[in-house]
Formats: structure tokens, sequence, C-alpha cells
């Protein structure tokens, strides 16, 4: 790395040209706010470098640059760019971030760091797994484009790292950030995502295929001149407005067929392409206007009728629209021609993310749209759906098939599309309550695959929901991810009223209705999760006579240990019955001496403690750093008496609290509880658990035999994958 290179650009000329950008497409307040912002941040890294010698501000200005010019987004994500490393770095904190941006930004800039915490876990370079995991801690899905923008600019500067950083950094972009960009529909980011982090991967790969391409380029732009000469003069001549581009292949595209088709780079034939992009051409007249220069391209060139892709009746989950067609050129060259209105070809270049404009603040509800229409494609988990390298089997591979509504409007889906597929095409609500259809006035099941031309009327029930074998039913991979979604929201639900009943049914029978009993009837009814259980129950799937005989055998099992765990109460501690001497020593020799432990700290076995003798209520037992014991030994220092734990003392259980902070996963909860009550053998009185950002927080409280049992508890709490940290609730500080 060089730190000793010049800069011939000063920060502000960066910011005058993020300025300029902004200025064209955002208020004036909104550009006073990012003026604002650069202001703040020129002020915490005056003369401060980065590791590679180049000012820090410059990384942030560029990011910024990216969001606003590349990915269209507003204001309150340009700011955060802005700002964005400044919290990681020490320079400034969280409340100085939301007193002065708002808490808008500060969420923003604090899932940057949560997906830069990600790495320290050593995380599969799985594209899936990624996605899944970003969704998770951040709903917000600006975060996750505001992390492809800091991801873009970090490849383009990848000099600027170590070589074993450049290595990293280049295989978590080809395999974790272009899937994404793709995913969303960013192109031209997902091209030069793949392209940079191919030449640092396999440089000779890269540098050969380039080469190829360079020295051929003069013969290809000749070539796609002389065969546009004939469209544009037709197009002239109908008055078009238009623009024609030649579109060549990317690097990383060639070396995917390379790799796939084990062919030599001179085996590749279809490097011509042209893009025609019409202007100033109004929405509802788009796919007229398309379908029209087709009809004249064609005229001109005879076409291949199987490689035809309309993506304009029917756009990718992604907002990609355009219509493709692949004809004979010159010299009987292939030659794809891509067809789409500059509205069009702004969103396959930016993705939906084209669609966002000016503020973000009191949005439209179609804003809102936008951002659910963001999650729903990054939460298609099909693997068909996820990136070109990965094998991807496009939707344009398929036949189409054309079906009507009852009242008469076509709808395009694939061939082999079912019921479920037209339902779910109309709405997702029309789906979950499907049960059949009406198709040409004849009633047909679910797994009916629709052909050209049919009327389809879909029949729907208040009490249907969606089940998972719908999934072999369905063609369309928006239809599984529609599915999978509306199964996730309707098993909740069911599980909740199973929960419910199940509820009722061990109050009846006088027991506590936790985890350990939950934990015992999983096991007993053979289940892995007490989703499934409860789902079975409301679903009458397990016979509730068979609950209740099975409560009652656990009732007698517990009982004994019930009614020693309530005579304690929250404060004293439970003697097995064959207990024959006293638990404490009072005052060296004294036995049989009224008393009860302190619920202000709670001692156990193991603690060091001391008597205190109150006025109506015995002797009460405090550890030695109790809260309170600073106060009673300097006000009532001769009511103080020694005391001391007896061998007998480790036969009796005491109640003692811990907190547990960890991920929050599925199953992490059971498996905690497991730890206790199987492992252990530990009785749990009481569970609450607090969750926020992907974090849980769980107070537990636990019968144990003394401080030394309660230490190992902890020990093997803490071994369990997902636990941050288990330690007892210490009321002594």
């Amino acid at each position: 790395m060089n730190t000793n290179q010049s800069y011939s650009v000063s920060s502000d000329e960066l910011f005058q040209s993020l300025l300029n950008t902004c200025n064209n497409l955002l208020d004036a307040k909104d550009c006073i706010e990012i003026e604002n912002a650069y202001e703040f941040i020129k002020s915490l890294t005056q003369n401060k470098l980065r590791a590679s010698g180049e000012p820090y501000i410059y990384h942030p200005l560029r990011v910024a640059q990216i969001v606003v010019q590349e990915i269209n987004l507003g204001a309150q994500t340009i700011i955060a760019a802005l700002i964005h490393d400044v919290i990681k770095d020490g320079l400034t904190n969280e409340a100085t971030i939301a007193k002065i941006f708002g808490k808008e930004v500060l969420s923003m800039v604090n899932g940057l760091i949560k997906i830069s915490s990600l790495y320290t876990e050593k995380l599969s370079l799985n594209s899936e797994n990624f996605i899944t995991l970003l969704l998770t801690i951040n709903k917000d899905v600006r975060i996750i484009l505001l992390k492809l923008a800091d991801r873009l600019d970090n490849i383009r500067k990848i000099k600027n790292f170590s070589a074993e950083k450049q290595e990293k950094i280049a295989n978590e972009t080809r395999l974790l950030y272009a899937p994404i960009a793709h995913r969303l529909g960013l192109y031209h980011i997902k091209s030069e995502l793949e392209d940079t982090s191919l030449r640092h991967l396999d440089s000779e790969a890269y540098f050969n295929i380039a080469r190829m391409l360079k020295d051929t380029k003069k013969d290809r732009e000749v070539y796609i001149e002389k065969f546009s000469e004939p469209i544009k003069k037709l197009l002239d001549e109908k008055g078009v407005d238009y623009e024609i581009k030649g579109r060549p292949k990317t690097v990383n595209s060639i070396y995917g067929k390379i790799v796939k088709k084990k062919i030599d780079i001179s085996e590749i034939f279809d490097l011509f392409a042209i893009r025609i992009i019409l202007n100033n051409i109004p929405k509802e007249q788009e796919k007229e206007a398309c379908w029209h220069i087709y009809s004249l391209v064609t005229n001109i060139y005879t076409p291949n009728p199987s490689r035809l892709r309309d993506w304009i009746s029917t756009p990718r989950p992604s907002g990609y629209e355009s219509l493709h067609t692949t004809v004979i050129g010159p010299g009987k060259h292939w030659v794809e021609i891509q067809i789409r209105t500059r509205r069009m070809d702004e969103v396959a270049e930016k993705g939906d993310a084209a669609h966002w404009k000016y503020k973000e603040s009191g949005k439209a509800e179609s804003d809102e749209e936008w951002l659910r229409n963001i999650r729903e494609v990054l939460e298609n988990k099909d693997p068909d759906a996820i990136d070109e390298f990965q094998n991807k089997k496009q939707t344009t591979e398929n036949a189409e098939i054309f079906v009507f509504t009852p009242l008469g409007d076509i709808k395009k889906l694939r061939e082999g599309a079912t019921i479920l597929d037209f339902a779910y095409s109309v709405h997702s609500n029309l789906g979950n309550k499907c049960t059949g259809a009406r198709v040409n006035e004849k009633i047909v099941p679910l797994k009916y695959k629709l052909k050209n031309g049919d009327t389809v009327e879909i029949i729907t029930s208040k009490n249907q929901r969606p089940r998972l074998e719908w999934l072999n039913l369905v063609e369309s991979n928006r239809t599984k991810a529609r599915i999978r979604r509306a199964i996730n929201e309707s098993e909740f639900k069911q599980a909740e009223v199973g929960k419910e009943m199940l509820e009722r049914k061990v109050s009846q029978l006088k027991l506590e209705f936790n985890d350990q009993i939950i934990l015992k009837m999983i096991n007993q009814f053979k289940y892995k999760r007490a989703l499934d259980f409860y789902q079975d129950i409301a679903d009458d799937k397990i016979d509730l006579s068979l609950v209740k005989e099975y409560l009652n055998n656990l009732k007698k099992e517990v009982e004994p240990k019930i009614a020693e765990a309530t005579e304690a109460s929250a404060v004293e501690f439970i003697p097995h019955k064959n207990t024959s001497g006293d638990l404490l020593i009072i005052d060296q020799n004294l036995l049989n001496i009224d008393y009860k432990l302190a619920k202000c700290c709670r001692p156990i076995p193991g603690d060091p403690i001391f008597g205190f003798v109150t006025v109506d209520r015995g002797i009460q037992i405090h550890r030695k750093n109790c809260p309170n014991a600073k106060d009673l030994f300097k006000r009532y220092n001769y009511r103080i008496v020694r005391a001391s734990w007896t061998d007998e003392s480790k036969e009796a259980s005491f109640l003692a609290e811990i907190i547990v902070t960890g991920v929050d996963k599925i199953g992490i909860i059971n498996h905690i509880s497991e730890v206790i009550s199987k492992d252990h053998q530990v009785n749990m009185r009481s569970l609450a658990i607090n969750t926020k950002d992907g974090i849980f927080q769980g107070f537990i409280t636990v019968f144990v035999n003394s401080l030394w049992h309660l230490d190992s508890l902890l020990v093997n709490i803490n071994k369990i994958k997902g636990v941050l940290k288990a330690e007892r609730l210490d009321k002594t500080t």
C-alpha cells in the first residue's frame, strides 16, 4: 500500500460534485442537511488518514456519490453514507448522531455496523444464508443498499488494502454482494462487482478475456454500426425518438460460459448485442411502443422465435422490464436486440431503487410498497433465483401461456402454471384462501395445470390456509416465495391457538405452564419443535385425552417438588426430608434458631454470609456483599451475628437468579432449558425473555444446592452456541 501518494482532488471538490448531483434530484432543504453532514464529518476527520494513506473523508464521499448517482436513494441515506464509519471508528457516539441527524440516520449507521460485525463469526460464503441474515438483523432494506454502495467503493479501491484483505474482499464481493445486486436488478453494479472481483481471484482468465475483447472491439463496433444502419434509417423515417447503444458482454459473463460449457474463448460467438431505448414514452403507452419497434426490426432481420423474451408483460421480480429478441444479422451472426423505454432502462441499470424519489420522510403508500417489493425480492429463497454463476435457470427459458379472468383480463403465466399460480398472481390473499377453481365453467382442483385460453374463476374459503405441500403444486418462484411467507405467518397464528388450548389444560390441573413442562411434553409426544406441537394441538391431530393423561401422571411426579418450592416461597430454602440438622450455624454453636434468607441478596451455600437479628422475624441471613450490609453494620452492629453453612446445606434447594444474553435464533431457549432441566436436573421457577434487534435477554430463576452448583450450571450455559453471556443476576452491586 502506498501511504505517500498525493491526491489531486480535495475533499471539498469531491463534495461539490456530490452536491451538484443532489441539486438535480433533491430539494433545497435536503441539500442543506447533506451539507451539514459533510461539515460534521469534515470537522471530525480533519488531517485523519486511513491505513492506505488516503484521507479518511474520501471513502464516505465516494459512497454517498454512489448512493445518489448509481442507486438513486434519498437524503437520509446520503447522510448515513457520509457518516457511516464515525461511530465504528470511535470518532463520535450514538447520542450525538441521533441529536444532530435523527434516529432514522442513526438506525442506518448502526445497521451497517451490525453487517460489518458478521465477519467475526467467519460466515460461510453462501449468498442465500447471508441475505437471510441481513434481513433478520436489518428491517430497513436501505441499509442493505447502502452496504452495496460501501462494498462497490471498496472493490474499486481494493489496492488500498493488504494482499490478504484483497482476497477476502474479492471472495465476499463475488459470492455475497454480487448476488444481492443481481437479485435487486442493479445490473450495472452487479457487473462491476463480478468483473472486479474476478480480476483479483483469477487474473489470468480475466486478462485473457479482456485482451480478446479489446482485440476484437474495433471489428465488433464496425459490425454493430453496419447492423444498426437499416434500423436507424427506418426509425428515423417513422419519427421515433430513440437511442441505439452497443451492449458488450461483460468479462464475467464470458468467463461463466467458458466454465459452464467447458469451451475456449475463441468458440464464443454471441458477443454482438444492441439496445434500442425509446425516449418520451408515457408509461401507459410503453408496451405498445416496444412491440411496435419489435415489428419494425423483425421486418428487416429474421428473428429466432425461440429466443423471444417478453419482460414487459411480466416483469422480473426485481422490476426489470424489456423486450428481447435474437435475429440473424449480416454474415449470419446472431445479434441480440433489447427494446425498452428510457424509464425501463433506468430501472434495468439501477433496479427498483430507481423508483426512490426525493425526500424519505412522510412517504406515500407507493414508497412503502417499494420497500415491501425490495424485501420480497430478497426473501425469494428459491435456489433458482439467486444468481447467474450458481447456474440460475432463468424464467426466460420457459414457454408462456395466456389465460383470462372472468372479466376478460389477460394474465401471462409460465407454462405448467397451476390454479395456485394464477390465484397468487392476482393477489396473495386470494391465493391463501384458494380451494380450487372453475376453469371454462368446470370445477378443477388446485393441481390443475392451466392451458392457453383458459378462463379462470378462483373458488375460496375463509377457513383455507396455505400448506407446505402447495410448494409442489406451483411453477413460479415468486408464488413459492409468497406461499412460504404465508405459511410462516399461518404457522405462528395456529401455534398460538394450540398454545392457549394447552395452557388452559395445564392450568385446569393446577400445574405451572413453563418451559420445563413444554419440553417434557415435546419429548413425550416425539416432536422436535414446540411450534409443530402447538399447531397439531390446534388442528386436532393430537388427542387431548392423551395430553390430559400424561399431565396427570406428570402432576403426580412433580407435586412433591412443586410443594417443596411453594413452601419455600421466594426467600426460603427447602431441606430434603432426611435432613437431620440445621443448614446454618448461627454464632458458632447456636442451632434450631428461626431464620430466613434475605430477599435482597438471595444467599446460597458457598456465599460468605452473616446473620441480622430482626425485631419480629427471627434472624435474616445476608451475603457479606449484600447492598444493605454496609448500612446494617454501621447502624445496627450490635444485632449482627456470625453465620456459616453446614454440610447439611448441600442437601437443600435454594433460589438463584441468572441472566442470559444471546443471539435470538430458533431453538436456543429450548437448548438452554435442556441444559438446566435435563443435563443438570435443576428445577426452574420462572423464565422471562426480552428480545431486541436480534438479541435476547433471559431472566431465569432456578433452584440450586450451592454456589458451586450454580457456577457449574453457568459454565455449561455459556458453552451453548449463540449464548453471549450467562451470569448470576447479582443484586449486590
